[in-house]
């Protein structure tokens, strides 16, 4: 027997669960009554009985698996990777897949070819092609009907494309996500896995994937955040896929400075060559100024800072909270902007977790940051999509109200995206609403083994999942939802209560004592001086260079960046650092370097990429 989408995500949901679920429970997840979810379960059972697995249930508890995480994990690479999509595939799915065959397809593709595809009626496909034109539609591509030739897409090359990045996003999971990074951060080869795209374009992608994970180096990894190294996965692998059959971005001309390219690394340009080697493709211009980047754009330092201000006052308006009030806000807003504004690379379909839950948890503050941003930004039509608005809804978020911060016992080091925004927001939510914890460090996919090797937490929480991990460890969602709220709650009180026995475990890693109240005015007093002089030293360094009118944002931005460093909670360097801004500013980096050096604080090459912010004015 074979289990329907909803059984699968019901499987999977029970798979990441650290406890009982109540039927109740399932069936207010899946916006489902009690008696379908049931009904599904008895499916569930039936398809785990053939597997020799089974569910255990108990009256007024719930339900939940036994199962060692080995087998976990075994079950779950079934249902996600090898049969997720040919299990009984819904509309939408069908329409996925069908958009890539079309788009990979070398001439018209007739209806029952499709319908053989998809293992579904002509009927049904004519049904589903009615409703891809919708979708089609809003992208400005068009589906051609040729009579007994059959169905074929029609539009700007940069429109199919971008189709086709949004539909292959749209059927990848967090757990896909986490395995490919795995697969670049070990740089070793994977089992071919077709994320639930056609043979074709998944033959395509894992020959892409498996050469990123042969180019790629720390520093690189540097330079790129999770979302973008998988934004330029997916181009090449396009590219790749539509130069098969002959559809180029433009034309036919050679890229000509290839030589100074592999001599600079650089990383689209690396990848590409590496693909179209493989498939046997010269190295094509305007391929690669697909594969690069949407746009190349550079805001002087002074527009940002405008930016800020005038955005902060858009939505402070139509929110009607004074969001214009708060300094922290404009400084880290800034510091994000700045960063994602002078970046090299900038993609318009970034991949972003936090982009459904914001849209549907917070529409309005959305909209607000939507309409304001395509207001103020003059190349909105490129730079303003789902996701830099999501990223943005975060600081303003953090913004509504803010917590004391509470000293604990648990460590727990959470995996996300780790923008300043997406940090403050979590962290302020686990705050206020779990007791006796201490978040000592939040790390990209990229970087979870390393980091949670170096703290050592008594818990780990994650949006993805992970392997290995030797530690109670919690899988949540984007934004932590009431129910992963309560499931931290009980693994932090399961933690404390394996602590009250006579045995406990020795940690590894020294942890930081709550101060006595002589100690924090001790060290708060220390702090103030030390950034102060710092801010100082580096006031004199830049003379003359901080624009009129900020000096006060500079003021803050050091003392903030200080206490950062102080905290060890700097920004991370994964995705935030521009090495051309450093090179070019070779002497002031070198002179940043120093200045802290002597003040005793360890500044990472992110830090100084935001601080070059406010001086790195032409």
């Amino acid at each position: 027997m074979q289990l329907s989408k909803r059984e699968i995500s019901i499987t999977l949901t029970l798979i990441d669960a650290n406890g009982p679920l109540t039927t109740a429970l399932l069936a207010e997840q899946f916006e489902m009554s009690v008696r379908s979810i049931k009904y599904d379960l008895d499916n569930i059972r039936a398809w785990l009985e053939q597997k020799k697995l089974s569910l255990v249930s108990r009256r007024n508890k719930g339900i939940w698996l036994e199962w060692p995480d080995s087998k976990k994990l075994e079950i779950k690479n079934e249902l996600l990777h090898v049969a997720r999509y040919a299990l009984f595939p819904d509309q939408e799915v069908r329409i996925y897949r069908l958009i890539l065959r079309l788009a990979l397809a070398e001439t018209f593709l007739t209806s029952d070819t499709l319908a053989e595809d998809m293992s579904v009626s002509r009927n049904t496909i004519l049904s589903d092609l009615e409703k891809m034109e919708l979708l089609l539609y809003e992208y400005d591509v068009t589906l051609q009907r040729r009579n007994h030739y059959g169905f074929c897409l029609a539009g700007e090359e940069s429109q199919i494309r971008l189709l086709m990045e949004i539909v292959i996003q749209k059927g990848m999971t967090d757990y896909d996500v986490y395995n490919m990074m795995q697969t670049i951060v070990n740089q070793e080869k994977t089992q071919a896995t077709n994320y639930g795209m056609p043979h074709e374009m998944a033959t395509i992608f894992n020959v892409t994937l498996t050469e990123m994970a042969q180019l790629v180096d720390q520093e690189m990894l540097d330079q790129f955040n999770y979302s973008e190294i998988l934004a330029i996965i997916l181009r090449v692998a396009i590219a790749t896929g539509r130069l098969k059959n002959t559809h180029t971005m433009k034309s036919y001309k050679i890229l000509d400075n290839q030589q100074q390219l592999e001599q600079k690394r650089e990383l689209p340009f690396l990848l590409m060559q590496a693909v179209f080697n493989y498939y046997h493709f010269p190295n094509l211009e305007d391929e690669y100024i697909y594969i690069f980047s949407d746009i190349l754009i550079n805001y002087q330092d002074a527009n940002i800072a405008e930016l800020t201000t005038a955005l902060i006052a858009e939505v402070s308006e139509k929110e009607q909270v004074p969001f214009n009030a708060d300094q922290q806000l404009f400084n880290n807003l800034f510091a994000h902007l700045s960063l994602k504004l002078h970046k090299k690379h900038v993609f318009v379909n970034e991949y972003n977790p936090f982009v459904d839950d914001i849209k549907s948890k917070y529409s309005h503050l959305f909209r607000h940051i939507q309409f304001a941003s395509e207001k103020l930004i003059a190349s909105s039509a490129v730079i303003v999509n789902d996701s830099f608005v999501s990223y943005i809804a975060l600081h303003f978020l953090v913004a509504y109200e803010k917590a004391q911060p509470n000293r604990d016992v648990v460590s727990i080091v959470y995996i996300c995206s780790t923008g300043l925004g997406v940090t403050s927001l979590i962290q302020q939510k686990i705050m206020e609403e779990v007791a006796n914890v201490e978040l000592v460090s939040f790390a990209s996919v990229l970087k979870a083994q390393e980091v949670i090797k170096e703290k050592n937490p008594d818990l780990v929480v994650s949006i993805f999942p992970l392997e290995g991990i030797q530690r109670p460890f919690i899988k949540v969602q984007p934004l932590p939802t009431a129910q992963d709220i309560t499931m931290i709650n009980e693994l932090v009180q399961g933690v404390l209560q394996n602590r009250s026995g006579e045995h406990k475990l020795t940690r590894l890693v020294a942890r930081q004592q709550v101060p006595n109240k002589q100690g924090v005015e001790d060290e708060s007093r220390d702090l103030l001086l030390s950034a102060f002089v710092v801010y100082e030293e580096l006031k004199r360094l830049f003379e003359g260079q901080i624009q009129s009118g900020y000096e006060e944002a500079f003021l803050l931005h050091v003392m903030m960046m200080v206490h950062r460093i102080h905290f060890q909670s700097q920004y991370q360097n994964e995705g935030n650092v521009v090495p051309e801004t450093l090179v070019t500013n070779q002497t002031d980096v070198c002179a940043i370097e120093k200045i802290m050096a002597h003040n005793k604080l360890a500044i990472n090459r992110a830090e100084i990429t935001a601080l070059l912010q406010y001086v790195c004015i032409e």
